[in-house]
């Protein structure tokens, strides 16, 4: 989704293609810049950490947007969350979702960094969200709730880029080490990229388990430090726990007290290997949510076979709120396996997502926690225009998900199935310039 949005926070790892490749929004880099096959950075991880991997400075900006129209698949239900409006499980609906644009910049010696993330949702989707059965999240269920218009706006500083190791050695290679302290709107240390942030996830549509182990990745204030040695990261956060409502706007920041923590180990094996365990605290979630403890362990690989790219992440997460007034201590899991597939050229991307989640389902259906729902997902782009030359590119594609509906919840969808399709168009920008202001492509870094 977002495919790389994530900069200062991660230090937007920007990719350009070659020759008359694709624009490739969610790009590891080449080992050897002269094959055109080859995506631009080294670690396929679009974090929301600043200075991680090895973005080593420059001015880049992104824009992105899915067009689409989409069919939930039940029909004769009625997605109904409170103050809101209702949508027709068995209607088709245009959408326009996923759409924002990114601004990022890094001085050439790596000194300082900023992000500023502008996402659309709040203005073309609105309060009800937009249909997705087996979702939830702030406040809605059955429906995927806006992200806040200041997705990211981060600054950090590296204060010891001036000693020999720690400061980038290019535009497309960082040094040895690397500290991060940063401030801002933005993500906690938990988990793996998040799932608008990984190439794993080039898919319009929001895994139902993101609210667990990946969450949250929209919050203000949220200070942190991340601290690089060689191939293994250690990073901190203390943020606002809070957690909006459909009556909350999303068109400025929340203040809330930064009294929740998160740290999370990263480890890079080789050239196609990241392994990350991570924990959080999570406190005054607000709107009578208990405080929670929040745990994830995932693996992320990628890996290269006669020029196509293959990007895949295994990913658990455990929700465990705090004890209720009887003592007992009700444990929600999600889990989820990712493939994209892309080809040679970069115009054609496939991808699957197989997931169970435990869903803490709605107040007015008893508020229990249910056995998993399973979602079997389908996708498929083809790049019909654009490419290098003028760093545009559009897109069609299509998806399917395939739903398993939970015994306990049968009665109230009146069906055990469910298959969600959506189709449309996925327009994406991207444009690059060194730290002299040169613009940059890559193969002539």
């Amino acid at each position: 989704m977002c495919a790389l949005c994530g900069g200062l926070v991660g230090g937007a790892w920007l990719s350009a293609a070659t020759a008359d490749d694709a624009v490739t929004p969610t790009s590891p880099p080449a080992q050897s810049t002269s094959d055109p096959a080859q995506l631009a950075y080294k670690v396929p991880r679009e974090s929301l950490i600043p200075g991680t991997p090895n973005m080593a400075g420059g001015f880049h900006l992104m824009l992105n947007g899915f067009a689409e129209v989409q069919n939930a698949g039940i029909s004769g239900h009625v997605i109904a969350n409170r103050g809101v409006r209702t949508f027709d499980a068995g209607a088709s609906y245009p959408l326009l979702v996923d759409d924002w644009a990114m601004a990022y910049a890094r001085d050439k010696r790596g000194w300082v960094e900023g992000l500023l993330m502008l996402n659309f949702e709040p203005l073309t989707v609105g309060s009800a969200g937009y249909p997705e059965i087996g979702q939830s999240g702030e406040g809605l269920w059955d429906a995927q709730h806006a992200h806040q218009l200041f997705h990211q706006a981060m600054v950090a500083v590296h204060p010891l880029a001036g000693l020999d190791g720690w400061h980038p050695e290019s535009m497309m290679e960082g040094g040895r080490y690397d500290l991060a302290i940063f401030a801002g709107q933005g993500s906690a240390t938990i988990g793996p990229p998040i799932f608008m942030h990984r190439a794993s996830n080039p898919s319009p549509t929001v895994p139902r388990k993101h609210h667990k182990g990946e969450n949250p990745h929209e919050t203000f204030p949220v200070i942190g430090t991340s601290l690089r040695v060689d191939r293994t990261w250690f990073e901190t956060s203390v943020f606002s726990g809070l957690e909006l409502t459909p009556e909350d706007s999303r068109l400025y920041p929340h203040v809330g007290t930064p009294d929740s923590a998160a740290a999370r180990i990263r480890q890079v094996f080789g050239q196609s290997l990241e392994v990350q365990v991570s924990g959080e605290r999570l406190r005054d979630q607000g709107h009578g949510e208990p405080d929670a403890w929040q745990a994830s362990a995932s693996a992320y690989g990628w890996a290269q076979a006669r020029g196509w790219r293959l990007d895949g992440l295994l990913d658990w997460a455990i929700d465990a709120p705090d004890p209720g007034p009887s003592g007992n201590r009700v444990t929600a899991q999600g889990g989820l396996a990712e493939l994209a597939v892309r080809t040679p050229n970069r115009r054609q991307t496939l991808w699957s997502r197989s997931e169970l989640n435990q869903r803490e389902e709605s107040p007015a259906l008893g508020g229990f926690i249910s056995s998993p729902w399973f979602f079997q997902t389908f996708g498929f782009e083809q790049v019909v225009v654009g490419g290098r030359s003028s760093g545009l590119q559009m897109g069609l594609f299509g998806e399917g998900t395939l739903i398993s509906i939970p015994a306990s919840m049968r009665a109230f969808y009146g069906t055990d199935a469910a298959v969600t399709l959506n189709v449309g168009v996925h327009l994406f920008g991207m444009w690059m310039l060194d730290g002299d202001l040169h613009p940059m492509r890559h193969g002539e870094m």
